[in-house]
Formats: structure tokens, sequence, C-alpha cells
């Protein structure tokens, strides 16, 4: 099977599953920020288990209809989608996108 990103994004990537992190509404901008830590955490924990994972906005996208078939109240923000599974060749992980340089995205200072 030839991967096409436009597929696979309405396929939610093939993902055998995908985890749903949510935070309250009014959350700090501090609770954000370790929301991201626990997904980093969460996404290496499933490297130590020999999975694959990655996040997506295509996951988190539509959170009206993620609610019409999982119980996440509506006080609760959806905010991360990270999906997991194991690895096939014939998928995203062939897929490589164009990226800025280094020197684009990173400034360090003395």
């Amino acid at each position: 099977m030839r991967f096409r990103l436009g597929e696979a994004q309405q396929n939610l990537y093939y993902a055998p599953a995908v985890f749903y992190l949510t935070i309250p509404q009014n959350s700090s901008n501090w609770s954000i920020y370790d929301l991201g830590a626990f997904a980093q955490t969460l996404m290496l924990a499933a490297t130590d288990m020999g999975l694959g994972s990655m996040v997506a906005y295509e996951f988190v996208k539509y959170p009206d209809e993620i609610r019409q078939i999982l119980p996440i109240p509506e006080k609760e923000a959806i905010a991360v989608g990270i999906a997991v599974g194991y690895e096939a060749e014939d998928h995203i992980n062939n897929f490589r996108s164009e990226r800025l340089s280094l020197d684009n995205v990173l400034q360090i200072f003395d």
C-alpha cells in the first residue's frame, strides 16, 4: 500500500489506538505545560514498550464528534491526541516533510 497523506489523515493515520488528553477549560498556562510534559512521558513509555506514537492535530480537529463517541465532559478541553501502535512501513513512518534548517528555528546566546 502506497502512503497518501490525505487518506491517512482521514483515517487517523491508521492508528489502532489514540490517547486523548484533556484539561479543564479554565486551566492556567502552567497546567498546559504540565500536560505537554505528561504527553511526552506517555510517548516515551510507549516507545519503551515497543510501540510507536505520534501527536497530530487531526486527532483533536473535531472535538464535538469525539464527544459523541467518548464520554468527555464539556468542561474539559480535548487538548492532545496521541496515536499509539506498532509501526508499519507502508503508512506514516515513511513520510518525510520539508524542515526548516536548525538555524531558522534555534538561536543560542552566550
